[in-house]
């Protein structure tokens, strides 16, 4: 998220700017060069810096009213990319995506130079599942600064979980020519060889990672994958035990390990992993919302609907939290107007493309009601 001191600001050279006040029409790298714009209005600049005070207090509602004085701020002074970038972030963290991206585009019509909206806006569309638009977003980044490494591996991740494995592969050969000691693309090599079911070449990437930096948990992690590719869900449990006292913080390994264990339907021994995924990142959304599902599958449903509407409590227009406590209320608890409530925001706010829609518009029929929710 973009900040200021409170004051004055002069546009053209911007206090934050990767390039100054650059000549020419493109930066270094193919980065477009910083705009340059007339000094922000007083209005939109006393909106924006009342938006970052929410943000830095915190609390339930902090989301909502930064949000507002930001869309204050822009209707001011269209002009003000911080504030759209800063729009843009806090509708990602309400788990509004899509008005991110319009945001965040809004951001790079005035400042196309400006990398941070670039790849927040791939991030969101990657979450949207618009992997097109992300991948174009993270190559134009790429292309703005050839050397960033951990971009060209979110491209190569990007394009592994399409399907697109040769330009996952050519992708992260890129990174490995430019900078041939990054363990981090062995670890995405060797996970887009396991996705061509080429374990061997995998488990042989992944070996070398680990000894070019011992103290990697992504390497144990992925040759944890590996083990669980093979069948052999013992190894996999130990490397996913010595990725987690590598690194007790790394968040993979444990969910990971979660995710096997709930599919095996052992939630018992899935809590405590999540449990310690959510405490040690109180925002991390995926983690509450798959605490939640193993809360369910003990039977544990006030718990469970107590940690998806915490993820509401800061994500307002989550649609996955939604959805599931949809599920609670209609499959569990066999509450059809509680269910038909958390349906009916689900509706509203999940994009046309969410895995769970059509599930949703089925239920919302079998519930005899409308999309809006009307009996």
């Amino acid at each position: 998220m973009i900040t200021r001191p409170g004051g004055k600001l002069c546009r053209g050279a911007h206090y934050d700017s990767p390039l100054g006040a650059s000549g020419g029409a493109r930066g270094r790298g193919g980065r477009p060069a910083a705009p340059k714009l007339a000094p922000v209005k007083r209005d939109a600049l006393r909106e924006f810096d009342s938006g970052l005070r929410p943000l830095k207090l915190g609390g339930p509602e902090a989301n909502e009213r930064a949000a507002e004085r930001f869309e204050a701020a822009v209707a001011s002074d269209p002009t003000l990319w911080e504030a759209w970038h800063d729009l843009g972030i806090v509708h990602a963290r309400e788990g509004d995506d899509g008005a991110a991206v319009k945001a965040f585009s809004r951001a790079l019509a005035v400042n196309p130079g400006h990398t941070p909206s670039l790849l927040a806006r791939a991030e969101a569309s990657r979450r949207l599942h618009r992997l097109g638009a992300a991948r174009k977003d993270y190559e134009t980044a790429v292309d703005h600064d050839p050397g960033d490494a951990a971009t060209r591996i979110r491209l190569a991740s990007l394009l592994r979980d399409s399907g697109k494995l040769d330009d996952a592969l050519d992708a992260v050969r890129e990174g490995l020519r430019k900078n041939p000691r990054d363990a981090r693309a062995y670890v995405e090599l060797g996970l887009i060889y396991l996705a061509n079911g080429r374990e061997e070449l995998a488990e042989l990437v992944l070996n070398k990672a680990a000894i070019m930096d011992p103290k990697s948990p992504g390497a144990w992690n992925a040759l944890a994958l590996v083990s669980m590719r093979r069948g052999n869900n013992q190894e996999a449990f130990e490397r996913f035990d010595h990725a987690t006292s590598l690194d007790p913080a790394f968040r993979d390994a444990r969910f990971n390990k979660a995710a096997v264990l709930m599919d095996a339907g052992d939630y018992g021994r899935a809590v405590p992993e999540l449990e310690a995924v959510a405490g040690a990142n109180p925002d991390d959304v995926d983690a509450l919302i798959a605490l939640g599902v193993a809360y369910r599958g003990q039977g544990e449903y006030d718990r469970a609907k107590a940690t998806w509407e915490r993820v509401l409590k800061t994500a307002a227009k989550n649609p996955d939290a939604l959805f599931n406590l949809t599920v609670l209320h209609m499959d569990f608890k066999r509450d059809e107007r509680g269910a038909r409530v958390y349906l009916a925001r689900y509706l509203q706010v999940a994009p046309e493309d969410h895995p769970r829609r059509k599930d949703a518009e089925g239920r919302m029929k079998e519930l005899g009601a409308d999309k809006g929710g009307k009996e």
